[in-house]
């Protein structure tokens, strides 16, 4: 299937556009209210990171509204519909800006789940210092924007005057079509693979392994009497340990939300030259969906800030009282 076609099941296509743009819009505003919270003075290592997060969060949503405005309320998700080529482009540009700023995510959420493994299981703080969280957010930026560079030839627009149709829509482009094993599929395998599949099974492990070190830390002091503990050492370890399964909730969002996509990708890549995910992923109803499970993702994480970490809701009331 060269084209993209209109798809044959419509129901959900018809409310996603007005969903995506309501979630879209709601979650903007909550990454605003996250930047703005963890870039405060008294910043430490995590908070820089949280506060790129809330940025490239923020940027995907935008991307996403604007290519879900113009695609599903404007127009029409359909060759039928006419479509400028102005509009095409709209679509490409903010599609793809989409899938870059999202990959950038998941590689800051990742690095968060390697710092914070380090430091709660291995004990090594030197990752959690300031000047690293910068490099990181730096060296992330860099290696996403030369990775994403290769989607934006995926596709090209097409002038539908050749088929004695009026508008433009978007095709395969030649070099994509003519390069099918050296351009295509390593295309999937990248996006699906090294930054979906294995960062979600790298978090699962991290995770897993974070949440054991907790539980061994807490058996470790209910042995100890209370006497000797003392109450502000209390507090603070449990801050810690909240902190730490803030987190790790952060984690479990983002696998839920994303092993879908990495699977859809690894199979189109197994399907080689009849791969088509960028196909469901731009114009098909279980590509709507998908996309919705990516933007709930960028959108929830104000929800976790806000009921698991003390310190997040502390800077919110200063913020919000002036």
């Amino acid at each position: 299937m060269e084209n993209a076609t209109e798809s044959e099941d419509p129901i959900y296509r018809n409310i996603h556009g007005y969903l995506s743009v309501i979630i879209c819009s709601i979650g903007i505003m909550l990454n605003i209210v996250n930047i703005l919270a963890w870039s405060r003075k008294d910043t430490v290592a995590s908070d820089v990171l949280l506060s790129a997060l809330g940025v490239t969060d923020g940027f995907s949503l935008l991307s996403y509204l604007i290519y879900s405005a113009y695609f599903f309320l404007i127009t029409g998700p359909g060759q039928n519909m006419y479509h400028s080529e102005r509009g095409m482009y709209v679509v490409v540009v903010g599609f793809h800006s989409f899938l870059t700023f999202h990959m950038f995510s998941n590689f800051l959420t990742l690095s968060l789940a390697i710092i914070r493994y380090f430091h709660v299981c291995r004990g090594y703080s030197k990752f959690c210092e300031t000047r690293f969280s910068y490099f990181i957010i730096m060296f992330g930026l860099i290696v996403t924007v030369l990775v994403a560079l290769p989607f934006y030839f995926y596709y090209e627009i097409y002038d539908l005057a050749e088929e004695s149709e009026s508008g433009y829509w978007i095709m395969k482009s030649d070099f994509a079509r003519e390069h099918v094993y050296g351009f295509q599929v390593p295309l999937l395998w990248i996006y699906g693979v090294i930054f979906k599949l294995i960062p979600c099974v790298l978090m699962i492990i991290l995770s897993g392994s974070m949440v054991n070190s907790i539980r061994r830390a807490k058996k470790r002091k209910d042995q100890l009497t209370n006497r000797s503990i003392h109450r502000k050492s209390r507090r603070n370890c449990m801050e810690y340990n909240r902190t730490t399964l803030m987190l790790v909730m952060i984690v479990v969002i983002y696998v839920l939300t994303e092993t879908p996509i990495a699977i859809s990708a690894f199979l189109s890549g197994l399907q080689r030259a009849e791969s088509h995910f960028f196909y469901f992923l731009l114009y098909s109803t279980v590509g709507d969906i998908l996309d919705l499970l990516t933007v709930l993702n960028a959108s929830a994480n104000f929800f976790v800030y806000i009921t698991m970490c003390t310190r997040f809701r502390r800077r919110i009331r200063v913020i919000f009282s002036g």
